[in-house]
């Protein structure tokens, strides 16, 4: 059963509707509201209207305290500053005077001389060593400068027998220094039977030279040893002493003896 429809509109609140006696009125809730708020507006000009005079005449009349309180910090600052002097000089005078710890003062060195330098004996040099002879010359030989020969043949060395590279060094040790005698190849069994012996017929300072004059072309000449003064020298080797062969000439003290190498 569908129930009868309702024309729109306000609703009426279920149950009995009080009535207000008579001689009142219903007040809405927004009236109330304005009205409120209407009180507030006319309250806050009141107060508005009353403080703005008090403070002014708060900024433009202080109280007495607040004078008093003025007054006081300006006798105090006055007072400080007139008597800043004294006080200042009386503190100072109380002070007890600075005292240096024992110990304390530097200390003066030695005098040293112009700019704190001492002077110090110049050391004496060392004396220059003494040259020494090399061991493989002989004492007291100079050889002739290298290059000395210029490559001509002797004549002295071309028929004596001697290979070639001996007929070299002979032709070198004449033109350098100009042995009297020279002897080359001989009917003996050993290196002058092949031609590859030399004796160069000499004696003292001359036999020394040619002997230092071997050793300096050494390379140049092919030289297998020597033989002057009963010593005997190969290259690498140094001199070392021969044994006794019973006369000046077997012991080679009247001439140098140089072989080659074949």
């Amino acid at each position: 059963m569908s129930s009868p429809s309702r024309p729109p509109g306000r609703r009426r609140a279920p149950g009995r509707v009080k009535r207000l006696p008579d001689g009142f009125t219903r007040v809405g809730a927004s009236w109330a509201a304005k009205s409120a708020a209407g009180l507030c507006v006319v309250g806050g000009a009141a107060v508005a209207l009353t403080v703005p005079a008090d403070l002014a005449g708060a900024e433009t009349e202080p109280t007495a305290a607040v004078a008093a309180v003025d007054a006081g910090v300006a006798a105090a600052v006055a007072d400080r500053s007139a008597d800043a002097p004294a006080a200042r000089s009386a503190r100072r005078e109380a002070a007890p005077a600075a005292v240096a710890p024992e110990g304390a003062a530097p200390v003066r060195p030695d005098a040293l001389g112009v700019a704190g330098i001492k002077a110090v004996a110049k050391p004496k040099p060392k004396p220059k060593p003494e040259p020494v002879a090399s061991a493989d010359a002989p004492a007291g030989a100079q050889a002739p400068a290298a290059g000395s020969w210029d490559g001509a043949v002797s004549s002295k060395c071309t028929n004596i027998g001697l290979i070639p590279d001996a007929v070299r060094l002979c032709s070198a040790v004449d033109a350098a220094l100009s042995p009297s005698v020279i002897g080359g190849r001989r009917a003996t069994a050993d290196e002058h039977g092949t031609g590859q012996a030399i004796d160069f017929m000499t004696s003292g300072a001359q036999g020394d030279a040619i002997a230092a004059y071997v050793q300096a072309h050494v390379s140049e000449f092919n030289v297998k040893y020597l033989i002057w003064q009963q010593r005997y020298w190969a290259p690498g080797e140094g001199w070392r002493l021969m044994e006794d062969r019973g006369s000046p000439t077997q012991n080679h003290f009247d001439h140098v003896h140089v072989t080659v190498n074949y």
